[in-house]
Parts: structure tokens; C-alpha cells; sequence
């Protein structure tokens, strides 16, 4: 066979280069670039898989519409592990790390509804050979609605 195996739940490259934090010019007020990702069965389904989180209204419409939404629902605790992709390609894991993120859920994520993530810049400190660049963390629908709120941290070397 000569043709490449591609799996059903392939997910191509988007090819788009996240810029990267640079720690000796990033400001209060610098905008984190944002993180999309659709919200469909295949992406909900990885992470399912991963957590054993099958539960109805994150995989049936219909169960969703009985819980009194839409339609199925996004898991929150996903949601919050994409904030952290979005601090981990911004900072970079060769470079710095991801110190704290806090999230709030404030309406549910909507089968069919694209997640973007962002954050931006709140304070700066260095300490004991780091800079500490605390952020306001947010995730949207592509509708604007506000899904999620927090506060996140990271750390790179001075």
C-alpha cells in the first residue's frame, strides 16, 4: 500500500507560528495571541478518552437539550487545559514555564461553538533569577460570549 494512512480524528497542521513571548520587552498590557479550537465531537472525544469523562450531555445533543442547553456541552476541566496550551506555546517549554492558572466558568462551551483563548499582561516582577509575568486569562465563544475568566502565571529566566 502506498497511499498514507490518515486516521478518521486527523486534525491537520494549521501551520500558523504562535509568536512567542519575548521576556526582555513584554509589557503590561501585552495581548496573549489567541488559541482556537473547535468545539466538536472529535476534539471532546480525545479528551474524553484520555479522562473517562463519557458523560451524556458531552456527547448527545439530546441529553444536552434535557440538561436545558443547546446542544452538548464542553467539559470545563478541557477548557482549562487549553488555557494551559494557550501559556505553554506563548512562553514557550524550551524556555519557561507555566507557575499557576486559576479558571471560572461562566456559561458552557456549545457543541458547534469555536473556543479562543487569550489573556493579557497585568504585572510583571523578577525574583530570585525570574521574571514572574502575571496575566488575566480569558476564554470567548465565536458568538463573543464570555465562557471563562482567571488569573495565570509564568516564569521565565532573567
Amino acid at each position: 500500500m502506498t497511499e498514507t494512512y490518515v486516521p478518521s480524528v486527523y486534525i491537520p497542521a494549521t501551520g500558523a507560528v504562535v509568536p512567542k513571548l519575548d521576556p526582555k520587552t513584554v509589557k503590561v498590557g501585552d495581548v496573549v495571541p489567541p488559541l482556537t479550537r473547535p468545539g466538536d465531537y472529535q476534539l471532546w472525544n480525545r479528551y474524553a478518552g484520555v479522562n473517562y469523562e463519557f458523560a451524556g450531555h458531552h456527547m448527545d445533543d439530546s441529553v444536552g437539550h434535557h440538561e436545558g442547553f443547546e446542544a452538548a456541552i464542553g467539559m470545563g476541566p478541557f477548557i482549562h487545559a487549553l488555557l494551559h496550551t494557550l501559556l505553554r506555546e506563548w512562553v514557550g517549554e524550551e524556555v519557561g514555564r507555566v507557575a499557576k492558572v486559576g479558571m471560572q466558568s461562566r456559561r458552557p462551551w456549545i457543541r458547534g461553538r469555536t473556543l479562543i483563548e487569550s489573556g493579557k499582561v497585568t504585572a510583571i516582577r523578577d525574583e530570585n533569577g525570574e521574571r514572574f509575568i502575571s496575566l488575566e486569562v480569558w476564554g470567548d465563544n465565536d458568538k463573543g460570549e464570555r465562557l471563562v475568566i482567571g488569573e495565570a502565571e509564568v516564569a521565565v529566566p532573567i
